[in-house]
């Protein structure tokens, strides 16, 4: 039998690249679990349920539990980012084997867990034409006066799923579906290049 080792490889291979003056690059190691209420429970038990994992990802993070359209975080440590009704992504900037088993310490049984991280592939644009750029491809309001660091969206560039943060004033964050990595990149290269 051959001996074969096998390596990580990235959808995005590593890029980081300027354009004019704004960077494009690729985000590779994150840990993305998605943490989502139990659906089942009478409204009282998952008032109650969500206050135990708010408290239980506070005591773990220092993060709060946060509504759709809301992110919370601690630097580029953990940021947890409100999706929908019930439901949350936990992006962690460190990659360990079961991410989603690891949190489950954490979090017991006040939610379900499910390991994102190999879903995603992950661009942050920054620089004083990131905004500029993803406003060309982008049917969301990402003006700073109403998406600042404190939000995230569900939204579509180009056709293509993505979810927005914008973690400093001239940098953003861009998660789209990794079956679609190299259509991301291409679409968000190409309006950046129109924006310089």
């Amino acid at each position: 039998m051959a001996d074969m080792t096998l390596k990580e490889s990235y959808p995005l291979d590593s890029l980081d690249t300027l354009i004019g003056d704004t960077r494009l690059s690729a985000v590779e190691n994150l840990d993305i679990v998605s943490i989502a209420l139990p659906h089942t429970l009478a409204p009282e038990k998952t008032t109650e349920t969500r206050a135990s994992l708010d408290e239980k990802l506070q005591s773990a993070f220092g993060l709060k539990l946060t509504e759709t359209g809301t992110r919370s975080s601690n630097g580029d440590k953990h940021s947890l980012l409100g999706l929908q009704p019930g439901m949350w992504f936990l992006v962690t900037s460190r990659r360990t084997r079961e991410p989603a088993r690891t949190l489950k310490t954490v979090v017991r049984d006040t939610a379900y867990l499910t390991d994102q991280s190999d879903s995603w592939a992950i661009l942050d644009i920054a620089g004083p034409h990131a905004q500029a750029a993803l406003e060309r491809i982008c049917p969301v309001d990402i003006d700073k006066s109403v998406f600042d660091d404190t939000r995230v969206v569900r939204t579509s560039m180009e056709h293509l799923s993505v979810i927005i943060e914008r973690p400093e004033p001239e940098r953003f964050r861009l998660y789209s579906p990794l079956s679609s990595a190299q259509s991301f990149l291409h679409a968000v290269r190409v309006s950046l290049q129109n924006a310089v």
